[in-house]
């Protein structure tokens, strides 16, 4: 998106590395609001109030979440409870039910060390996904890698 004639993410890690922010899609178009999820309940208040709208943004926001989760406790538990708090914001939400899927599957081998980096990177894809997603149109994207 373009905002005074800039282009714009709609979420993108912070300069932090760890704070994710988004555009408070709930203000627009009469306000740009850039809001801070620092914590797994900010992610999951952002997907339920609608700060984030579209599948493809929910998806990265899901994955996001799941960094912040797993910034606050790299366990195996705690990587289920996130995925089922964030799953349980939108139930029949196609692309938030399938970044968790495979944030669980990209996570489920690595160490706890290594979680919230690998968790960081891999929702970073996703969210490049989004930007190519609402970039190209759909006819192109089913013959890319992006839908397989």
């Amino acid at each position: 998106m373009k905002v005074q004639g800039r282009p714009m993410r709609t979420i993108w890690l912070a300069a932090d590395g760890h704070t994710v922010e988004i555009i408070d899609q709930t203000r627009l178009p009469h306000e740009l609001v850039i809001v801070g999820l620092r914590t797994l309940e900010d992610a999951v208040r952002a997907i339920g109030t609608m700060q984030v709208r579209g599948a493809p943004l929910i998806g990265a926001a899901a994955a996001y979440g799941v960094a912040l989760g797993i910034a606050e406790d790299p366990s195996d538990t705690a990587l289920g409870v996130a995925v089922s708090r964030l799953a349980a914001t939108r139930p029949t939400a196609v692309n938030l039910r399938w970044a968790l899927a495979e944030m669980g599957r990209s996570l489920s081998d690595v160490s706890e060390s290594r979680r919230f980096d690998e968790a960081l990177v891999r929702a970073g894809e996703i969210a490049d996904a989004d930007v190519a997603i609402n970039r190209f149109p759909r006819s192109y994207l089913r013959t890319s890698f992006l839908l397989h």
